[in-house]
């Protein structure tokens, strides 16, 4: 259990850190800046027009791993590192990090039910993680929303939020968990997408 808690802590912790400074940042400028369109509408009394999602980087490589268990896609410009033998994938801004962690099947009322589970206990240690939406996904297994937060000393606590899909092998359950800041909230849904597809178990 302790090296559960520190996977999902290092996750957060790699996520978030590298962010604080540009929330921070934007916290000076509310909205970000509307930029010429948002204050030539607001001139002419109409709402500015709704921020689009930033892009998503493309794949641009792949991580097999180590033990021969997966392969994932890489996204362009992320860096590679290794928590408790599980790899991490980081955004260099720090506002997007994602995850593939092995988990043994748990017993359970039904297939669905047993995927969640196994996310439960393999994340559920980390600070406010709290399991939402649970979604069947095409070809067998689950997609999860949830959310957690990060305390760091006198800070308030920084919300995260992320998808996680979980999918059984034999007794094996295959856990995709991105997280995200708040700053990257909106490219989860298309990250979680985009991953699922290069997720490949032999």
């Amino acid at each position: 259990m302790g090296q559960v808690i520190r996977r999902f802590r290092g996750l957060v912790m790699g996520a978030i850190a590298l962010a604080v400074s540009v929330l921070l940042a934007q916290g000076l400028h509310p909205g970000g800046g509307s930029g010429l369109l948002g204050a030539v509408a607001q001139t002419q009394g109409n709402a500015p027009p709704p921020a689009l999602a930033p892009a998503l980087p493309m794949v641009s490589g792949s991580f097999e791993d180590a033990q021969g268990r997966f392969q994932i896609g890489i996204l362009e410009g992320f860096t590679v590192s290794s928590v408790n033998g599980s790899p991490l994938f980081q955004a260099v801004d720090g506002r997007l990090a994602y995850t593939v962690a092995v988990a043994p099947l748990p017993t359970a009322d039904s297939p669905d039910a047993a995927l969640v589970r196994a996310a439960q206990r393999t994340f559920g240690q980390g600070e406010g993680f709290v399991t939402g939406d649970v979604r069947s996904i095409p070809g067998g297994g689950v997609r999860i929303n949830w959310t957690g937060r990060l305390s760091q000393g006198a800070a308030a606590p920084q919300p995260i939020t992320g998808k996680i899909f979980a999918r059984q092998r034999d007794s094996e359950v295959f856990l995709l968990l991105v997280a995200a800041t708040e700053a990257g909230e909106a490219q989860v849904s298309d990250a979680i997408l985009a991953l699922g597809s290069t997720l490949i178990v032999p």
